[in-house]
């Protein structure tokens, strides 16, 4: 499933606020991630905080990025029933974006340099079983941020933040070919997501006075449209299965919501109702259903919807986040991260909810 499939690392540290906000605040020495790891500590939790469930391509496990109070994020995989959790990454710098490519066969990430306030990374790929690490981009005072394989498997939608700036790059899978694609020197581009048939990229623009909005260029920069004009907030795009429509997040009515549309603009049609922020929509590879995260009483729960925005079902009722929401290849079990047994841990459910079993 393309477009949004993968919940990000950066997520972890508050939802729903302007995520280039988030990026200038840390790039400028705001230590976001630190204060985030400090609370954990303070608990007195040695709990590990996992965090981006996703799929393998086949179904049959699970990778995820994970830490220790203590520790760095690495990137981990378990099988789908559950079972013991395998490290795929090591070392002193935090490796988090994961992204399983087409095939399956191997992981993109990136690695994370300056600890608690991050300063620069990279992106890198890896087999799917660990092992045979190869850095693709290269550079200083940036920090590349992966986002998405191209359907077919043979390039890489990542954005780099410059100076709190994000512009969307693409490149060949094993590096080379680097092509920026969205030049401004003004505008934060950034979450560049392929079309189903790899055509088009969709991605969230903010401009230097403005919330944001919802773009889409062919998949060479050409051909820049803007989707979504509203005062409002509006980012997170999700391509339907068929590539006919965007889901996204936005906060035309005061709360962040759950929307869609045509993939070339108009169409709008509200999907979710909830009385707080609802964010994260995550297409069923069918097409017919999307999966999100609200809060109610206070914490995150796990929603369901159908397409049409009828049958709203609430997956989890428990009083703790329940979070990222990720739908298996087959449409027949949701991953999602819950709060539950302390620190985020993931967990799998069947799509009507049932089963709620913790797998890592």
């Amino acid at each position: 499933m393309r477009g949004g499939s993968q919940s990000r690392f950066r997520r972890l540290f508050v939802s729903n606020v302007r995520l280039p906000i988030l990026r200038a605040l840390a790039l400028a020495g705001l230590a976001v991630l630190g204060l985030v790891l400090a609370a954990v500590s303070a608990a007195g939790s040695t709990q590990a905080d996992d965090a981006a469930p996703s799929w393998s391509p086949n179904g049959k496990s699970i990778a995820f990025a994970s830490r220790l109070p203590n520790g760095n994020w690495q990137i981990y995989t378990v099988n789908a029933g559950g079972g013991s959790r395998r490290a795929l990454t090591h070392g002193a710098l935090d490796s988090v974006d994961l992204s399983w490519s087409p095939s399956g066969k191997q992981i993109a990430f990136s690695r994370i340099a300056g600890g608690q306030l991050i300063t620069g990374g990279h992106v890198y790929v890896m087999n799917a079983g660990g092992g045979s690490e190869r850095r693709l981009t290269s550079g200083g005072g940036g920090y590349d941020e992966l986002f998405d394989w191209s359907p077919d498997g043979k390039m890489l939608a990542f954005d780099r933040l410059t100076d709190g700036i994000g512009a969307i790059y693409v490149m060949n899978a094993n590096g080379s070919g680097l092509k920026k694609l969205t030049p401004s020197p003004s505008d934060d581009d950034y979450w560049g997501v392929w079309s189903p048939d790899g055509t088009k990229i969709a991605f969230d623009r903010t401009g230097p006075n403005a919330f944001g909005d919802i773009w889409v260029m062919n998949a060479d920069g050409s051909g820049q449209k803007r989707l979504t004009a509203s005062p409002a907030d509006e980012l997170g795009s999700a391509w339907s299965p068929d590539g006919k429509k965007i889901a996204y997040q936005s906060n035309r009515t005061g709360h962040y919501q759950i929307y869609a549309m045509n993939s070339g603009g108009g169409g709008t049609l509200r999907l979710s109702h909830t009385a707080a922020d609802a964010s994260e929509p995550r297409w069923s590879p069918d097409g017919t259903k999307l999966a999100y995260q609200a809060q109610v009483n206070g914490n995150y729960e796990i929603f369901v919807v159908g397409a049409n925005g009828a049958g709203t079902k609430q997956l989890t009722n428990v009083a703790f986040d329940n979070t990222d929401p990720a739908w298996s290849p087959d449409g027949k079990r949701i991953a999602f991260l819950s709060k539950r047994n302390g620190g985020d841990s993931v967990y799998v459910m069947n799509v009507d909810g049932s089963s709620q079993k913790r797998i890592a």
